[in-house]
């Protein structure tokens, strides 16, 4: 029994809900902007902590790290079932 009064005051799941939280996050803003939903600026501006996938201050991304970006979202996605993000990402994708 002492196990299961400690299990919502496990470290553990307190650290893999918020990565979960954070994956969420990271996966819909950068996909907010790149579908042009939000600039980087207006995300900024919400004035939180804005987590991303790829680093807004780095004047360029090669097309090698822009498909693994959108793969992995892409896989992030289909893991979530969200499909239609995961179209539009293949169709970003292919535009590369």
């Amino acid at each position: 029994m002492e196990n299961f009064e400690n299990f919502f005051d496990n470290n553990n799941l307190k650290n893999e809900v918020t990565n979960n939280e954070l994956a969420r996050l990271a996966n819909d803003n950068t996909f907010n902007i790149l579908m042009g939903n939000i600039t980087v600026k207006e995300l900024f501006n919400k004035g939180i902590d804005v987590p991303l996938l790829v680093n807004p201050s780095q004047g360029f991304i090669s097309d090698e790290s822009k498909t693994e970006i959108l793969d992995s979202m892409i896989e992030y996605y289909t893991e979530e079932e969200e499909y239609e993000k995961c179209a539009k990402l293949v169709k970003l994708k292919s535009k590369l």
